[in-house]
């Protein structure tokens, strides 16, 4: 298995969710209210996406600068706390990511990454409380979503 297959099967094993193209993302969410990243608004303006603050959002979607194939996690780094804002306030997240950002260990993925929020992500928000009844989307996102961009 390559380390994108390996990545892949552990994204979704710890709970996410994988789809084709942004698209599929707004059919998905079409009365959003959309949170996204300023360096992708450009991108996403052919969406005519209906946006708001990450306060304010059903769903935000930014990229992710790193994936971690022995774990399927994802790195997000940002200067300022509105990005962090991004990636834990609404509760549906989608990550676009570039099939080489993948690497194979968290060491490998965090190599060279700077940023005052760094955020190593795991699947979709889950706790459990004292008497073990798991709870999805409590401190982040309850789903997680992947756009996997490249070939």
């Amino acid at each position: 298995m390559d380390r994108v297959e390996l990545f892949l099967k552990n994204f979704v094993d710890a709970g996410g969710e994988v789809l084709d193209g942004l698209s599929e993302v707004v059919d998905l969410f079409p009365d959003g209210p959309f949170a996204v990243e300023a360096s992708l608004k450009r991108r996403l303006a052919r969406f005519n996406l209906p946006l708001s603050a990450p306060e304010q959002a059903k769903v935000s979607i930014t990229r992710a600068k790193a994936g971690v194939a022995e774990t399927g996690s994802l790195v997000f780094a940002y200067a300022e706390e509105e990005g962090f804002k991004l990636i834990t306030l609404p509760e549906v997240h989608v990550a676009l990511l570039s099939r080489r950002r993948i690497y194979d260990t968290l060491d490998e993925a965090l190599s060279g990454i700077k940023g005052d929020y760094i955020s190593v992500v795991t699947g979709p928000s889950k706790t459990g409380d004292i008497e073990l009844i798991h709870v999805s989307g409590v401190h982040g996102p309850g789903r997680l979503i992947l756009v996997l961009e490249g070939r």
